[in-house]
Formats: C-alpha cells, sequence, structure tokens
C-alpha cells in the first residue's frame, strides 16, 4: 500500500527524463564521433576563470571575434559590418556561385564545426551557419588568401595586410555586376572629394585610427578563444576558386601573413616550407615557436680538456691524492651526471647564478644557410648562444595564448612551455633582464627590466610543467646545473671575477709566472752542472 502511494505522490516524470537524458547524451556522443577523414578534431577551449583574471586584455578580444565564444558581444559589434563587406567581396569573386552554393557547402561541416569548441553554446543552426560563412570571409580575404584568384575574368587584388581601403572597397553596395570590384579600384585612386561615398573608401577619422585598428586586429586573430577550425575557410576557398589550382596553395599567403605578424621574432621554417595543414590560426603561429632541433649541448668544455691534463700528470708524475680530489669534486665526472630516472630534481638557475659559475651569454647569430627558431638554445664550451627576444606591450598576449594552447592540446607538445619556463627562472630578478639586454638577447620597449622580469614571472604562473619529464630543453637543464655545481668551475670564475679583470693584475701574474720559469730554468741547470760538472769523464 506504501508503495502504490509513493509512486502516487511522485512528481518527477521519469520517463520524461530519462528521455531527455538519453537524448543529451546521444548529443554529446555525437559531438564526439570521429569525422569520416579519421581525423580527431582539434578543440578550441575557454580559458580558465581564475587564469583569465590574471590579465582578461590577454585572452578576449578587442575590435573582432571569430568563432563560437565571443559571437554577439556588444563591444565588438562595429566589426559585423566589416564582416559583410568580406563576404560581398568573396561573393564578387566567383559570379558562378551564389551564397546558397556557400551555405550548402558549410552545411554539411556545421557539425564538425561545432564538435570543435569546448563549451557547448546554444545558438541555433542558422546562427551558427551564418557565423561560420561570415567569419570564414573574413579570415580568408583579411590574411589574402583570395590573392591571385581569378574574379570573373579579371585578377582581383586585395592589399590584406598594408591596404585599409582593400576592405571598404566593395562594402556597403549591392552586389549586383562583377565590374563592381574593378570600379571600387578605381574609386580608390580618385581624389578625395568622393570621401563621402558610403562604403567606398574609408573616411578621414578611420584612416587616423587605422594604426591601432590593424594592431588591436593582429592581437584578436591568434586569441585562443577567438578561432574557427581552418577546414571552414578551406572549404570557403574552394568554393571560390572551383576547379582552379593554385600553386601556391591559398595557405601559403596565410602563412606569409603569419609570418608578417611575427616578424621581429626568428624562424627557422623557410618560404618553400611554409605550413599547409593546421586546425587553426593560432596552431599555425604556434608551428613558427618550435625548435628546429633539441637544443645542442656540448659537454665538452674546458674544464674536461683541465682534468684530462690533470689525469696525465697523476699518470706519470704520481699526483695521485690532490688529483683524486679535484675530479672528485668537479661534477662533470660521468657518475656525478643526474640520472635520466626522473630521482634528481632539475631545475634551471638566474642570470647572475650561472656567470658566477663561469657561464657566458652570446646572442645567438641568424645564419641564412640555418636560420633557427626563438627556442633554438645552444651551449657549447661554457658559453649559451640564446635567439634574440623583443619584448613589447603585446609580447605576453601572444605568449599567454600559446602556453593555453599546449596545455588545453598536450598532443601538440610543450616546447613553447618549455622555453617560458626557461626565461622565466633566467630572468627572475631586474638585475638578470639587464644583464641579457647587454648582450642583447633580450630587447624590450617596457619601462623598466623589472616589468620584464615580471612579465615572464606571471607568465609561467599556474603552468602545469614536469620538470623530470620528456622536454626539448632537458639535456640543456641537466648539462648548466652540472656545469653550475662544478667547484673547479666557480674557483676558476673567482679567480677571473676578483683578479684577473685588472690589467694591471694579469701583467703582475704574468711578470711572475716569468720569473718563475726562469727560477726553475736556472735551478735545472744548476742541478745538471752539479751532477755533471764540465770537463768530467762520462
Amino acid at each position: 500500500m506504501s508503495q502504490i502511494s509513493n509512486d502516487t505522490s511522485r512528481k518527477v516524470d521519469m520517463n520524461r527524463l530519462v528521455i531527455s537524458m538519453t537524448h543529451e547524451l546521444d548529443y554529446y556522443w555525437s559531438l564526439g564521433e570521429v569525422p569520416d577523414n579519421g581525423q580527431k578534431p582539434c578543440v578550441i577551449y575557454k580559458v580558465q576563470e581564475h587564469i583569465r583574471m590574471v590579465d582578461k586584455f590577454s585572452y578576449e578580444p578587442c575590435v573582432l571575434s571569430i568563432g563560437l565564444y565571443h559571437h554577439g558581444a556588444l563591444a565588438l559589434q562595429t566589426m559585423q559590418k566589416e564582416k559583410w563587406s568580406y563576404l560581398d567581396y568573396v561573393l564578387n569573386i566567383n559570379c558562378e556561385k551564389s551564397l546558397l552554393d556557400y551555405l550548402l557547402a558549410l552545411e554539411d561541416l556545421a557539425k564538425a564545426a561545432r564538435s570543435c569548441y569546448s563549451d557547448d553554446i546554444k545558438m541555433d543552426d542558422e546562427e551558427f551557419l551564418q557565423m561560420l560563412l561570415l567569419d570564414g570571409c573574413f579570415v580568408l580575404v583579411a590574411l589574402g588568401g583570395t590573392k591571385g584568384v581569378l574574379a570573373c575574368g579579371r585578377q582581383v587584388q586585395m592589399d590584406s595586410l598594408s591596404s585599409e581601403e582593400a576592405v571598404a572597397e566593395t562594402g556597403g553596395q549591392k552586389r549586383s555586376h562583377p565590374d563592381d570590384v574593378k570600379e571600387a579600384n578605381e574609386i580608390k585612386n580618385q581624389t578625395s572629394s568622393q570621401d563621402d561615398k558610403e562604403g567606398v573608401q574609408r573616411t578621414k577619422y578611420d584612416e587616423e585610427i587605422g594604426q591601432w585598428f590593424f594592431r588591436f586586429l593582429i592581437h584578436d586573430l591568434f586569441l585562443l578563444e577567438n578561432q574557427i577550425p581552418f577546414f571552414i575557410v578551406e572549404k570557403i576557398f574552394k568554393v571560390v576558386a572551383g576547379d582552379v589550382c593554385m600553386d601556391p596553395p591559398f595557405t601559403h599567403d596565410i602563412a606569409n601573413y603569419v609570418e608578417c605578424a611575427l616578424r621581429w621574432f626568428p624562424k627557422s621554417i623557410q618560404e618553400y616550407d611554409r605550413p599547409k595543414d593546421f586546425h587553426h590560426l593560432l596552431h599555425l603561429c604556434h608551428m613558427y615557436f618550435r625548435p628546429s632541433h633539441n637544443a645542442e649541448v656540448n659537454c665538452q668544455t674546458g674544464q674536461q680538456y683541465f682534468l684530462r691534463f690533470l689525469s696525465f700528470g697523476r699518470k706519470y708524475f704520481r699526483l695521485g691524492h690532490y688529483l683524486d680530489e679535484t675530479e672528485n669534486s668537479s661534477s662533470f665526472n660521468l657518475e656525478m651526471l643526474p640520472s635520466q630516472d626522473g630521482h634528481q630534481l632539475n631545475r634551471w638557475r638566474r642570470t647572475a647564478q650561472y656567470l658566477e659559475a663561469g657561464a657566458k651569454f652570446m646572442k645567438r647569430k641568424n645564419e641564412k644557410s640555418q636560420p633557427h627558431s626563438l627556442l633554438d638554445i645552444k651551449f657549447s664550451n661554457g658559453t649559451m648562444e640564446i635567439p634574440c627576444i623583443v619584448v613589447d606591450e603585446y609580447t605576453g598576449t601572444l605568449f599567454r595564448n600559446l602556453i593555453a594552447f599546449e596545455q588545453t592540446c598536450p598532443q601538440f607538445g610543450d616546447d613553447f612551455t618549455s622555453y617560458i619556463v626557461f626565461l622565466s627562472q633566467l630572468i627572475s630578478m631586474p638585475e638578470d633582464v639587464t644583464l641579457l639586454a647587454r648582450r642583447q638577447i633580450i630587447v624590450h620597449h617596457l619601462e623598466s627590466d623589472e616589468m620584464v622580469s615580471d612579465l615572464f614571472t606571471m607568465l609561467s604562473k599556474d603552468v602545469v610543467f614536469d620538470f623530470n619529464g620528456q622536454y626539448y630543453l632537458k639535456s640543456l637543464c641537466q648539462t648548466m646545473e652540472t656545469y653550475y655545481q662544478s667547484r673547479l668551475n666557480r674557483w676558476i670564475a673567482w679567480l677571473w671575477l676578483n683578479h684577473f679583470r685588472n690589467p694591471w693584475l694579469v701583467l703582475a701574474a704574468f711578470a711572475t709566472a716569468i720569473v718563475l720559469l726562469c727560477t726553475i730554468v736556472q735551478t735545472v741547470y744548476g742541478i745538471l752542472a752539479y751532477v755533471n760538472p764540465p770537463g768530467s769523464n762520462p
């Protein structure tokens, strides 16, 4: 009787709940399905709130929203008008394709595109499809992906990097005839009296703010949360180009845009080897911040040559006890090297500490025959060669998003994270920045060296990194720690810093050495004369 009363008093409709939860399970299961091409999509994650609060400017767009997460933000609505101009430009390129053709082409990819976003943001299919088309056209045209594409028998030229007017030349006009594109290019060269024509040229105000506008545009394009799957852009280009085979491919121009945006950083990727397969723009940017090889380490330092000389003396002159202590004190002894099993803690030290141990720092020269990336660090014969890094007010934003990309997508490695952790400990104090700045390893445009040190300290905050794991700087880390722990290195460095930096002391030591050598020679001749005096018979 009680069981019946419980059933009748139950307020939850279990059947309805089961159906609802089953529907949700099917939905999320479908998002995780592998596409027909067999490649698992690269998921675009949102930055965790506690990390975002450290510097919101580094993770949120200023003028442009790309993708799902910041779509519809009120502060970014101005650029929505520009997106429609870019769409109009794309529609003018291929007159044989209508707006419906583009929408139908993207409809087949909408499900795969939605699965590329980690957060489930409610947006109906129509709005989502429109967003994909507008954002995809913007990325394609703004980054020069349509350069050289024939537009209805005419060659279209659009300077995506240096020309502000290129975007607006087709904006605000109704697409009616392919000659509109040609007409827009002619209007661009007319006198300034026609500036009041809507959608033809930028106003004087727009021309004045163009520099910061495009600077923020680059800022927004490389944010982790502000990405669109690149297969959307590829599909739009295929519809635009039709059966035309592009050589080089349009990704060549996209990569060229990224190279221009990263022009202050050394790059190992050559023009003929530009990336063609990438998931989104930040992933493409990340490809330029990978080491061309593991850190170069040459442990054959001057100390080892010195130890070989000492062992030679021990063998022939039996200077045993003292030399045993000297050799054992050297941390370059093979038995003293850090083990590979992870039991010994690996760490980096400050620049000043390495200098006290006798290490030297140099800016790595960029050779045309063997270009290097920002992450290519070399250590040889006690000298560490580090590529020059330029730091300005936007460097932190780019670096934070590259770190966030690696932290959320571990399949792409942790090379850049390793580099940032290395720098954050190498310049943990302002005087360390000063030392590297004197050697032109760090060139910054911030107010003080302390700001540079604080920047890299904050970059490594809340970063998950295993010092005893496998990373490309591990051998360098172990070698530098071995070098730092060497007593002989410290003694030689102390002797040089405290005594031999004075040229008069060097001359005095040199003169003393000559006098000592002459005394030894004179003593040897005296002993020989005593043992075998002149005129004596053998």
